[in-house]
Formats: C-alpha cells, sequence, structure tokens
C-alpha cells in the first residue's frame, strides 16, 4: 500500500474516543474508560437524586487539574451553587476570583424585570435575552473558544420559551462542542417536562445517563441508568452509587463483593 492511500485511510479513520478524568472513584471502571470528551451529556433525575452533584464533582475535578469552566444558571444564583458544592468540600470560590469558573445568569424577560429590583453580583455575567436564546448561543461559542467545560441548567429554559427553541438551542450546543471540544453538562430534572420533548433531547446529544432512587438502598444511595453513551462499549447499563462526603463513589463488584 502506497504512502499516499495509508495516509488517506488514517484521515478517514474514525478517531480512538479520548476519556475525560472527572475524578468520580470508580466510573471509568463501570464505564469501561470514563466519559469521551467532545461530547455533551444530558443528566436526568428527580430531585434528591444527585444528578447535579455529578456535574459539580466532575466541573470541580476539572479546575483542580488547572481547567476551566462555565456554569449557565438561569434560576439559581451562583452562591447558592457554591453553597451546595461547599457541602462535599468543593471549595470554588479561588476558581471564581481567578475566572476559571465563570457564572452566567441567561435572564429572559420575566427575569430581567425581576434582576432590575435586586442588587448586582460581580460574581455573575448577566445574559439578556430576548424571545430567542440566540444570546446564549453566542455566549457560549466564545467561552468554547476559551477551551472551557460547561455546565447548563435547562428547565427554567424550557418553562419560558417553546419546545422548537429548546431544541435548536441543544443542537447548537452539540455542534459547536463537537467542533470545539470538551466535556459538557445539561441539567434537567425528570418530572415537569414532557415526554415527548424530553425524548427529543435525549435523541441530540451524546450521552443520556438518569439518575435513579434505589430500591431499599439508603438515601444516600441511588442507581444511574445510562440511556445513551456514544463511543462506549458499556459493560453495565446500570450501576451503583453512594454519596459520602467528598461526593459520588461508583461502587462496582469488586468494591460491593
Amino acid at each position: 500500500m502506497s504512502m499516499n492511500a495509508q495516509r488517506v485511510i488514517a484521515e478517514e479513520a474514525p478517531s480512538k474516543a479520548s476519556f475525560a478524568k472527572l475524578g468520580i472513584e470508580g466510573l471509568e471502571f463501570v464505564l469501561g474508560g470514563g466519559l469521551p470528551e467532545d461530547a455533551v451529556y444530558l443528566l436526568t433525575g428527580a430531585p434528591g437524586t444527585h444528578y447535579t452533584t455529578f456535574a459539580h464533582q466532575a466541573i470541580y475535578n476539572h479546575l483542580l487539574q488547572g481547567g476551566k469552566a462555565v456554569y449557565y444558571t438561569p434560576d439559581l444564583a451562583s452562591n447558592q451553587i457554591q453553597e451546595d458544592m461547599a457541602l462535599y468540600g468543593w471549595k470554588v470560590r479561588r476558581y471564581v476570583d481567578e475566572e476559571s469558573l465563570l457564572f452566567s445568569r441567561p435572564l429572559a424577560p420575566p427575569l430581567q424585570k425581576l434582576a432590575e429590583t435586586m442588587p448586582e453580583n460581580p460574581m455573575e455575567e448577566v445574559v439578556n435575552l430576548g424571545s430567542t436564546t440566540d444570546a446564549i448561543r453566542k455566549s457560549f461559542v466564545g467561552k468554547l473558544k476559551d477551551h472551557r467545560w460547561s455546565i447548563l441548567n435547562l428547565s427554567y429554559l424550557m418553562t419560558v420559551y417553546p419546545s422548537q427553541e429548546i431544541i435548536d438551542l441543544v443542537l447548537f450546543w452539540v455542534n459547536a462542542v463537537h467542533v470545539f471540544g470538551g466535556v459538557h453538562f445539561i441539567l434537567l430534572p425528570r418530572e415537569g417536562h414532557e415526554g415527548n420533548q424530553v425524548t427529543l433531547l435525549e435523541n441530540m446529544v451524546d450521552g443520556v445517563l438518569n439518575f435513579k432512587f434505589a430500591q431499599g438502598f439508603l438515601q444516600a444511595e441511588g442507581e444511574v441508568e445510562v440511556k445513551k453513551l456514544r463511543r462506549v462499549r458499556l459493560k453495565s447499563r446500570v450501576f451503583r452509587h453512594t454519596v459520602q462526603d467528598n461526593g459520588i463513589v461508583i461502587e462496582n463488584a469488586t468494591r460491593i463483593g
């Protein structure tokens, strides 16, 4: 085979997935390597199932490794999120001060009126939205070019904007990530949204992890159902986790037995 032919085959062959280190003990084992980079993951679950904790832990570990991130939070203030993370010893204020971690508040018109009555938070970037979510997309591309991972809390936006606008936003998010890379999480409570709309979102993203309460387990224990995960040969589609003082730990056969 000629050198030119070898080069063409190498260029056309799919690249091997590069796995991100998320600092979640046992995750790489149960997933056969971990979560691939250059991907968007939809994390869902009922309140209290720790799907947000999973994303927070991953982002915090990324910051520890010298990475950067942006957290899009339309409804919760950044200080509330920092308080939640501090419960596990994840003190992110230094990363906020040095701008490794940015908090962005996409404000739909109803929230803009409320924000006018509140004092400004210097730790938050405000993104005022109109009848569309175009301003989020513009902001996101800028953050991607700065090599940031991201978290997007999608639930409130789904109550304000029509279904097609949300679908277009997520589709844009996924395609931008495939170009610029990184690991990105979309957070969505399982309840309160139409099943068909959630299914459409699941079809667009690279992975879907559904966090559930486990029958007979303690409140700090649960299960994760991997509904979808591209570029990974799964050992199991369901695995168990516990929540400890330093965050989520994934159980495996060795640890359980």
